[in-house]
């Protein structure tokens, strides 16, 4: 089965074959692999599908990352498509990151928290802060500071993960 011609076709507004392809991989290293190089594939659908089924897998098998933690990295500051942004911003918590390296994925995600259009990215990204903040707590005041401006600022999905995050902190 080739996995990136499987979530081919269609257009951004469908998932396709995601559930079957997250079946396939299950937790194979080797299909997983595999599944990962949908999100560098030269068409977005493919991209967004690859990024969509990395996150599902990784609810349960967080460990398919590790091998691909750097690639993830790098994603993160490069990629400019929304659909696979907001997965990776799920993706980033899931593994162990040096202080630096949480410093760094901390910048890049206010980053798109003040600049994104997106509502999911942003609701995404503040999560993600949310939850890098329980592993490195020098990033609750900026993390803070940004639901505080999102409580005022954001769309209504924005205020409402702002306002949830806010009472957890």
């Amino acid at each position: 089965m080739d996995i990136r011609e499987l979530l081919n076709g269609g257009d951004l507004r469908s998932i396709g074959h995601v559930d079957e392809v997250v079946e396939f991989v299950g937790n194979d290293q080797d299909r997983f692999n595999e599944l990962m190089t949908g999100l560098t594939d030269d068409r977005p659908v493919v991209r967004m599908r690859s990024a969509d089924a990395i996150e599902k897998l990784t609810r349960r098998h967080p460990e398919l990352l590790h091998a691909h933690q750097t690639t993830l990295f790098q994603q993160l500051h490069t990629t400019p498509q929304q659909e696979v942004r907001w997965h990776l911003a799920q993706l980033m918590p899931r593994m162990t990151w040096t202080e630096e390296e949480a410093s760094d994925i901390a910048h890049v995600l206010t980053d798109w928290i003040t600049a994104e259009t997106s509502s999911i990215v942003i609701v995404n990204a503040l999560q993600a802060m949310f939850d890098l903040s329980v592993v490195h707590p020098q990033h609750r005041d900026e993390l803070k500071a940004l639901l505080e401006t999102q409580l005022d600022a954001g769309s209504p999905a924005v205020k409402r993960r702002s306002k949830k995050l806010l009472q957890k902190l």
